[in-house]
């Protein structure tokens, strides 16, 4: 298996626009849609150690935002 340092920067504009599609259904409380585009972004960042630690991190503080403790504990 092959360790990717870095996300190709085309590859990098379609990760950037889930992660902002997610925070704008987020900010509208729409909560559904913004995970959908969470596990969106997942998928594109997972060959990518900085990318895909980054969107569990999001994950992560998502649960923490909506106060769902098996997301919570499922990303710890």
């Amino acid at each position: 298996m092959k360790i990717h340092t870095t996300m190709p920067e085309r590859l990098k504009l379609y990760f950037r626009k889930e992660l902002e599609i997610s925070l704008n259904y987020f900010l509208n409380k729409d909560f559904s849609s913004s995970w959908h585009h969470l596990e969106r972004a997942h998928i594109l960042g997972q060959p990518y150690p900085f990318h895909h630690t980054l969107v569990h991190w999001k994950m992560l503080l998502f649960g923490f935002k909506i106060k769902d403790r098996r997301e919570i504990i499922g990303q710890i």
